[in-house]
């Protein structure tokens, strides 16, 4: 079905594929600047890919934030192979690779409950449904002028 995830190390490729999927998804990723901010972003970190044919068709990259906490930079699937566990199988190789290295948390910044947009509200419930909870009190410190909000995950011992 899809082959191994790769692991990519040289940043013009890095940049070239998050710059490939993004333009698939006008409906989530359409402002041109955010883009490009992370195409450029994604050259110093982590980043994973996932193949179908030999055509990369999902990514996902990563920050170091802390000595326990790690954060999905950004990450994109292809629109035509949505539904169909790829997502799944980026954040559980994201998690491997987190257990390994001893981080307690995943954390992801996606956008708040008042983005109605199907695909905004299909995102979050993504993120939802592979273990992701959302922490409301930073949204205190953030205040309205940054729909962002955070949502973690605890790396668990038991999980793999």
């Amino acid at each position: 079905m899809f082959e191994k995830i790769e692991i990519i190390e040289r940043p013009e490729l890095k940049t070239e594929i998050c710059k490939s999927i993004l333009e698939s998804l006008p409906d989530w990723f359409g402002i041109p600047e955010s883009n490009q901010e992370y195409c450029d972003g994604v050259k110093d970190k982590p980043f994973y890919c996932v193949k179908r044919h030999n055509k990369t068709i999902g990514f996902i990259s990563l920050k170091h934030n802390n000595k326990y906490t790690l954060e999905i930079y950004v990450m994109g699937i292809k629109k035509e192979f949505h539904n169909n566990g790829i997502g799944k199988r980026l954040i559980n190789e994201v998690l491997k690779h987190a257990k390994k290295e001893k981080y307690e948390y995943l954390e992801v910044k996606t956008l708040d409950e008042s983005r109605e947009s199907p695909e905004y509200k299909s995102t979050r419930l993504f993120y939802r449904s592979v273990g992701f909870t959302p922490i409301d009190v930073l949204l205190n410190e953030w205040g309205n002028d940054n729909p962002c909000l955070i949502m973690i995950k605890r790396i668990k011992n038991d999980e793999f």
